[in-house]
């Protein structure tokens, strides 16, 4: 048996050497003075070693007690060398999942793997309404711990102040729980149901009549100092009845003049499928004039005056209307409901409508059509469109002139 003292005074020699102290306990004195605390023992035959340490930073009574543990295990079967190992790598997999658990951690990955489909301008919003509601209040906790009650006390909170964000805050944190799950962090989504919340008030865009579009179009006409490119790019919602933000930021890339055609990529579109537009020759006269009055090197249709790499502002048609003096009775996005208004009231194939204007199909097999279904149909009605948009032009013009009563 070894004592304290004989260990403390155990001098190195040339070669290393054992001092046994009992039960397959020893301690290995090395050539360089070091005092290596180490188990011998046999488990199912096989024999098996392990450190238990240095002295003096492990005594006798801790390396007894080291050894003491270590032989419960053996005497039950156990390789305390490798139930060690099987320990450290458990305690690692719990630190990380500590550090891959965290709300932070798990909102950032799943920040990347979404934000790819997503306009600039949303993914900025998102980071935005991220770092100032989620994070001050989430960023350390553990994804798992945090609970609906919690989450619902968040969303209510800032509903109070802005009701859109919290809805969005909603769908960001679904979304993140979402991933946590198929990530195995956590078995079951917290995050409230939309019920929490208060019910959306639907608001409408305002939609010009007939006869205010007609007005809207002279107005448009007559207006001298409008910038020439931002009063193309509100005929051109007009006439191919698409989205503000598909005609603002749409690339030269996507036209094809000599085609009369127009496609928009998925990434661009609110559904996120590929829209072929058919370009009346009003369409292409506009393009054709437009062509020439931006540079050659220009990838938008309409750049942005401060910089041209990025597209018109997503204000200025609307800016464009209000100084017309048609604020509050109709919107860039409006002139959609004015085509669909005017086609379902003539009659118009209801298909060949929705297609126009890009809306998802209701029913699965039919979202899965080619793009280009009804083709000829929507050429057809894009025309038939344009011809009664210059029909309300010329009728207004004709009624002011009429109106007009020279004096003698």
């Amino acid at each position: 048996m070894l004592s304290s003292l004989k260990v403390k005074t155990a001098k190195p020699e040339t070669r290393a050497y054992k001092l046994a102290d009992s039960g397959g306990l020893y301690l290995l004195v090395q050539p360089n003075g070091s005092k290596l605390w180490r188990y011998k023992f046999r488990v199912n035959g096989t024999e098996g070693l392990q450190s238990l340490g240095t002295f003096p930073e492990i005594s006798l009574a801790d390396a007894r007690g080291l050894h003491a543990d270590a032989r419960k295990l053996v005497a039950h079967g156990i390789n305390p060398t490798q139930a060690r190992r099987d320990k450290e790598i458990v305690q690692a997999q719990k630190q990380l999942a500590r550090v891959n658990g965290s709300f932070a951690t798990v909102m950032s990955d799943w920040n990347a793997a979404t934000a790819g489909d997503l306009r600039p301008s949303t993914v900025k919003q998102r980071k935005r309404e991220i770092d100032n509601d989620l994070l001050p209040k989430f960023k350390d906790r553990q994804i798992g711990e945090i609970t609906r009650l919690e989450l619902t006390a968040l969303l209510k909170s800032v509903e109070q102040r802005a009701p859109e964000v919290a809805r969005n805050l909603r769908n960001y944190l679904w979304g993140v729980f979402e991933y946590a799950i198929d990530s195995g962090l956590i078995e079951n989504n917290p995050v409230p149901p939309v019920r929490v919340l208060k019910k959306r008030k639907q608001k409408n865009h305002p939609a010009l009549s007939d006869r205010q579009i007609g007005v809207f179009l002279g107005a448009l006409d007559d207006a001298t100092k409008i910038n020439e490119e931002t009063r193309i790019a509100m005929l051109l919602v007009l006439l191919t009845v698409c989205r503000k933000a598909e005609v603002i930021e749409a690339r030269w890339n996507e036209i094809d003049l000599e085609g009369a055609q127009w496609e928009i990529p998925a990434a661009r579109m609110k559904a996120k499928r590929t829209h072929w537009v058919p370009l009346p020759p009003q369409a292409v006269a506009l393009l054709t004039r437009l062509r020439a009055l931006v540079p050659a090197d220009r990838e938008h249709l309409f750049p942005n005056r401060v910089d041209p790499h990025r597209p018109m502002a997503n204000r200025s048609l609307n800016a464009l209307m209000e100084r017309l003096g048609f604020s509050g009775e109709g919107t860039p996005h409006g002139m959609r409901a004015s085509f669909s208004t005017y086609f379902n009231s003539i009659g118009g194939n209801i298909d060949v409508i929705e297609h126009c204007l890009a809306h998802a199909p209701t029913n699965a097999v039919r979202a899965a059509y080619n793009r280009h279904v009804y083709q000829n149909e929507r050429r057809a009605m894009l025309q038939q469109w344009a011809d009664y948009l210059d029909r309300l032009r010329e009728e207004q013009a004709s009624s002011r002139h009429e109106s007009f009563t020279p004096v003698d």
